[in-house]
C-alpha cells in the first residue's frame, strides 16, 4: 500500500513487512513486501535496529538509482500493527519471547476492551505489558528493544523527515533515556522532555547543533519564535560561530545582534543575551565583551603563561664570551656550506641568532617573509646549542614534515605539537602539571596556531626553557580562534624580524612579496602563470585546469602538487570553482577503478582530507599501554585499505596513508570526516610546500577571500605557479587587507606583567 503525504507531495508513506535487511556501518538496504505482495527495495539509516518479518510504516521518498532502479528511501520506520485482535495476538506470539499463542489470545482478552492502549505499549513500551498475568512463564520483548531504542523509534517516527541525521536522533534517545524514569511510560516521559525544550540537548549531544534544534522546534513543535529556551540558544549558537568562523575569540553586543539578525531579524538581542544568562548559556560577558566560556579560560591561561615568562628572566642559551660565539657561528656557516651553495649568515641574521643566544628572556619570536632564512638561523642555533635539549614542533603534520626534512641533519626530528605533548583520551600526557624535559622548543608556522592549542603547549614547557616561535605574520591565521602570531608582536619581549631574501624563488617570489604589498602585476614569468581570465566551469574550462593538474602530477607525484581554491562548499553536481565539485571530477578521472567503500561516497585510494579532530587509539605498546594519534582538521593522505568486520557487511576500519607519513587506523564510525582532496582549500594547504601550486582565484566576500588567502596560495609554490583567475579580480583580492580579529590576548597578558611588577 502507497499513500503519497499530503503536507509534502514529494514525501511518501509505505506499509509492509521488512523480509530482510543488510546492515552496513549506520546505514542499511533491504526489501518490503507490500500488501499487494509486490515488493520494493528500501534503503537508509532508520533500517539500522530494525527487524526481519515484522510490519512497519515506513515515511520517506522515491528515487530511483540508475542502477538499481525504483528505491524507497526510508527517513523514519515505526511498527504497524493493525488495530486487529488477530493481528495483534500473531504479533505477541511471533516477537515476543516465552509468549505462545494460548498466552497472546490472553492478553489480548485483557485488554479486549482497549486495544488501542495495547498497541501502544507494544510499540511504545513492551516492558510495561505484564505477562505475569496471562501466564507463569517468563516473556522477554524482541531483541533489541532496549528503553533507548524504544525512545529512538519514537522520535524517528515523529521527526524522521525532519533531516536529521538518524545517528544523531539515536544520540538523543540515548540521552534522553538517561533522564527519564523507567516506571510508568517512559517513550512518552522522553517525547514530553524533548518537545518541551528541543533545544536543551545541544549541550549534551554530540551533532546536534541550534539548526537541527531550530528546524524541529519551528516546523514540527510549533515551538513560539521568542520563547527564552530558543533566544538563548541562538546567543551561544552566534557567539560560537562566528568565533569559529572569523576566528574571533569574542563579540561585542552589536556584533552578537548582526549574527542573530542573520537568524531571526525580530529577535531583541537584550532579551535574547538576559534569557541566555538566566539559563546558564556556556557565555561570560567580561567588559563588554561576550566569549565562549572555552575561548575566555584558554585565553586567560595563555596570558598567564606568557607573562611570567615575560617578567621572570632566567638563564640565556648560552653564557659564552662574545669572541668564542662568533667563532662557533663562523663554525656552524662551514657545516652548512658546500662548494656549490656556501653559506653565510647576513648582519641582520647574525645580530637574530646572537641576541636569541645570549637573551635572558625566555621567548623569542623570528619573523619574516619566505626565503628569508628562519629554518637556516635555527639550524645554525642547534649547531651553537648541540649540548641543549631540544625539540621542534609545528601545528600540523604537514609542516612538521617539511620542518624535519631541513633539521634532520643534526638528528633532530621535528613533530607535531599534538605528538610532542602525547595525546590520550583525557586531554595530553604533558601539561602544566607534567612538563616536557627540554631546554629550547623551536615552533615553526606559528601563524597557524589557534589559542586552545598555543594555550596547552605554553603550559607543557617548564619555566627555564626558551621558546622560539617562527612565522610569517602576513599568512593567513588559524583555522581555530585566535590571531597568536600577532598578538605575540605586541607584547614586549626578545622580537626579530628578517626581511632580506636568500633564497633563490624566482618569479614565485616576486609575487609573493608583491601580495604582501598588497599589489599583482599578474605579468608571467618563467615560473609563474596567470590565466588573464578565469574560465568557466562547463567541460571546456574544467577540462583545462584538469589537463594542468595532470601534466603537473605525472612529472611530481600527486602529494607535490597543490589544486587550491578559496571556496570549499557547492554541489556534487553542480559546476562550479569550489572544493566539493572539482573533487568528484577529479575523482573520477585519477580514481576511477577504485573499490568503493561499503555505506560511504569514499573509494579505495581516493586521495583524502580529515575534517575534525580526533584521539584515536591505534593499539597498545610492548607494556600494554595504548598508543593514540591526534589527527587534526587539515591533515590529508590517501585511503590504502578497508577493513570489515565479520559479517563482512560493515566496516571495521581504514588504514589511511597520510602524507606526513603516518600510518593511521581510521574507525568507521568517523568516516563522514572523511572528504576528497584532489583540490583543497587555500586554508587547508597552510604548512604544506608543493612543487607545483594550481590557484582557482576566484572572487567573493572580503572578509574571506582578502589579501592573506592569494599571499598563502603564492607561497606553498616551490617551483610552479599557476593561477587561473581574472587580472583585476586577482589586484582586487590583493589589496584588501586580511580581516582583524577579537582578541586581547597581548593588553591581557600585559595586565598580568605589570600586576607581577607591582
Amino acid at each position: 500500500m502507497m499513500a503519497t503525504n499530503t503536507l509534502h507531495p514529494q514525501l511518501a508513506q509505505i506499509t509492509g513487512v521488512l523480509t530482510s535487511v543488510s546492515i552496513y556501518n549506520d546505514w542499511g538496504r533491504g526489501y518490503v513486501r507490500l500488501e499487494d505482495q509486490t515488493y520494493m527495495t528500501i534503503t537508509g539509516s532508520a533500517l539500522v535496529g530494525l527487524t526481519e518479518g515484522v510490519s512497519y510504516r515506513f515515511d520517506g521518498r522515491y528515487l530511483t538509482h540508475p542502477k538499481y532502479g525504483q528505491q524507497f528511501e526510508c527517513a523514519a520506520a515505526s511498527i504497524d500493527i493493525p488495530l486487529h485482535e488477530d493481528a495483534i495476538t500473531r504479533h505477541l506470539a511471533k516477537n515476543f519471547k516465552g509468549c505462545g499463542k494460548v498466552s497472546a489470545r490472553k492478553m489480548v482478552k485483557l485488554f479486549s476492551g482497549n486495544l488501542e492502549e495495547l498497541r501502544d505499549l507494544i510499540v511504545n513500551n513492551p516492558f510495561a505489558i505484564d505477562f505475569s498475568l496471562v501466564t507463569s512463564r517468563k516473556v522477554e520483548p524482541p531483541e533489541g528493544e532496549d528503553l533507548s531504542t524504544l525512545i529512538y523509534r519514537d522520535l524517528s517516527t515523529r521527526l524522521g523527515l525532519s533531516g536529521v541525521r538518524d545517528s544523531v536522533l539515536r544520540k538523543i534517545a540515548k540521552w534522553l533515556h538517561g533522564q527519564v524514569e523507567t516506571a510508568g511510560n517512559p517513550v512518552k516521559a522522553a517525547w514530553s522532555l524533548f518537545s518541551g525544550d528541543p533545544y536543551m540537548p545541544i549541550k549534551f549531544v554530540s551533532g546536534y547543533g541550534f539548526a537541527a534544534a531550530d528546524g524541529i522546534a519551528l516546523k514540527f513543535l510549533n515551538f513560539p519564535r521568542f520563547h527564552d529556551y530558543r533566544v538563548a540558544a541562538m546567543v551561544t549558537y552566534a557567539l560560537r560561530e562566528a568565533c569559529e568562523q572569523n576566528g574571533h575569540t569574542y563579540l561585542t553586543i552589536d556584533e552578537i545582534g548582526v549574527r542573530i539578525a542573520e537568524i531571526d531579524v525580530d529577535v531583541d538581542v537584550i532579551h535574547a543575551i538576559a534569557a541566555a544568562e538566566a539559563r546558564c548559556e556556556p557565555i561570560t560577558a567580561e567588559n563588554h565583551r561576550y566569549y565562549p566560556n572555552h575561548l575566555l579560560t584558554a585565553e586567560k591561561r595563555l596570558a598567564h603563561a606568557l607573562a611570567h615568562r615575560i617578567f621572570g628572566n632566567g638563564d640565556p642559551i648560552t653564557d659564552m664570551t662574545d669572541d668564542l660565539l662568533k667563532h662557533e657561528i663562523r663554525m656552524a656557516e662551514k657545516m652548512l656550506s658546500s662548494p656549490e651553495k656556501p653559506f653565510e649568515l647576513d648582519d641582520s641574521q647574525r645580530k637574530a641568532v646572537t641576541g636569541m643566544l645570549h637573551a635572558r628572556c625566555q621567548l623569542h619570536t623570528l619573523t619574516g617573509p619566505p626565503g628569508c632564512g628562519k629554518t637556516a638561523l635555527m639550524e645554525v642555533l642547534v649547531s651553537v646549542a648541540r649540548n641543549k635539549k631540544i625539540r621542534f614542533c609545528a601545528p600540523t603534520g604537514k609542516a612538521s614534515k617539511v620542518l624535519s626534512n631541513r633539521v634532520k641533519r643534526f638528528g633532530q626530528i621535528a613533530t607535531t605539537i599534538h605528538a610532542l605533548l602525547e595525546v590520550t583520551l583525557d586531554g595530553f600526557e604533558y601539561n602544566a602539571h607534567n612538563q616536557l624535559d627540554v631546554d629550547i622548543v623551536i615552533i615553526d608556522e606559528t601563524s597557524m596556531l589557534d589559542l586552545e592549542l598555543a594555550c596547552a603547549l605554553m603550559e607543557a614547557i617548564p619555566l627555564h626553557a626558551h621558546i622560539i616561535f617562527l612565522g610569517d605574520v602576513d599568512q593567513l591565521s588559524s583555522v581555530g580562534p585566535g590571531q597568536f602570531l600577532a598578538n605575540l608582536l605586541q607584547i614586549g619581549f626578545d622580537h626579530h624580524r628578517l626581511s632580506s631574501t636568500h633564497r633563490n624563488d624566482g618569479g614565485i617570489l616576486e609575487v609573493v612579496q608583491q601580495a604582501g604589498r598588497g599589489y599583482a602585476d599578474c605579468v608571467d614569468r618563467p615560473d609563474v602563470r596567470f590565466s588573464h581570465g578565469l574560465p568557466e566551469p562547463d567541460d571546456v574550462g574544467m577540462s583545462r585546469v584538469i589537463a594542468s593538474y595532470h601534466a603537473a602530477i605525472k612529472r611530481h607525484g600527486i602529494d607535490r602538487v597543490g589544486l587550491l581554491m578559496p571556496r570549499r562548499k557547492g554541489d556534487r553536481e553542480t559546476p562550479g570553482w569550489n572544493v566539493t565539485y572539482c573533487n568528484e571530477i577529479l575523482r573520477q578521472e585519477l580514481n576511477p577503478d577504485g573499490c568503493k567503500i561499503i555505506g560511504s561516497q569514499l573509494h579505495v585510494n581516493d586521495r583524502i582530507i580529515i575534517r575534525q579532530n580526533e584521539v584515536l587509539k591505534q593499539g597498545e605498546d610492548e607494556k600494554g599501554k595504548p598508543i593514540y594519534e591526534q589527527v587534526v582538521n587539515g591533515d590529508t593522505g590517501f585511503i590504502r585499505e578497508v577493513f570489515l568486520d565479520q559479517d563482512s557487511n560493515s566496516v571495521s576500519h581504514l588504514i589511511l596513508e597520510l602524507d606526513d607519513g603516518r600510518q593511521i587506523r581510521y574507525p568507521s564510525a568517523s568516516m563522514s570526516a572523511l572528504n576528497l582532496a584532489y583540490a583543497i582549500t587555500v586554508h587547508s594547504s597552510q604548512g604544506s610546500e608543493y612543487d607545483v601550486v594550481i590557484f582557482m582565484c576566484t572572487n567573493g566576500s572580503p572578509n574571506f577571500v582578502h589579501r592573506g588567502i592569494a599571499y598563502t596560495a603564492f607561497s606553498r609554490a616551490k617551483k610552479t605557479l599557476l593561477v587561473y583567475g581574472d587580472d583585476n579580480a586577482v589586484r582586487s583580492i590583493v589589496r584588501r587587507e586580511i580581516p582583524k580579529r577579537n582578541s586581547v590576548l597581548s593588553q591581557r597578558t600585559q595586565s598580568y606583567v605589570n600586576r607581577l611588577a607591582a
